[in-house]
């Protein structure tokens, strides 16, 4: 049996030394893929938002309008305010689901605002305004786990 000298030891320890830090580059790159990729999302949630929510500035019926509504009681003014908020909230929604599919959002972060949205979601008349900036795997998501009313 032959002996292996010490330098071929030392050429096969510097090797994997290389390809153990090729390994960790890459994954440094894929974890700044990811965070590149949640701040396009995030920006464009926030141009989006901003949008929604310029209507209701001195609003001071979109504080009432919050929370869940007779609709038949509602002025066609106040509507709009409420369909404004629920679109707003559709957006919000959207933007905690993809951040939470990349993997950077917390599944009790995420919890919050899709307990919000099962409510909207299970309601006919805020369905189509909560799902509206919806992504298809969200439409998805959504379908499976919050329904609970056919509308």
């Amino acid at each position: 049996m032959k002996k292996v000298s010490i330098d071929v030891w030392i050429q096969l320890i510097g090797m994997l030394g290389v390809f153990a830090g090729l390994a960790f580059v890459g994954l440094e790159l894929q974890q700044s893929q990811r965070i590149a990729i949640a701040s396009a999302i995030q920006g464009r949630n926030q141009m989006q938002s901003n949008y929604l929510l310029a209507p209701l500035e001195g609003q001071l019926q979109a504080v009432e309008l919050r929370r869940s509504q007779d609709y038949e009681s509602l002025s066609p003014a106040q509507l709009l305010i409420r369909e404004q908020i629920i679109l707003h909230r559709s957006v919000t929604v959207t933007n905690a689901w993809q951040q939470w599919s990349l993997g950077l959002l917390t599944d009790d972060a995420w919890e919050v605002p899709a307990s919000r949205a099962e409510v909207m979601y299970n309601n006919c008349r805020e369905r189509p305004w909560i799902t509206a900036s919806f992504t298809p795997s969200l439409i998805d998501y959504a379908e499976e786990n919050w329904k609970e009313v056919a509308c």
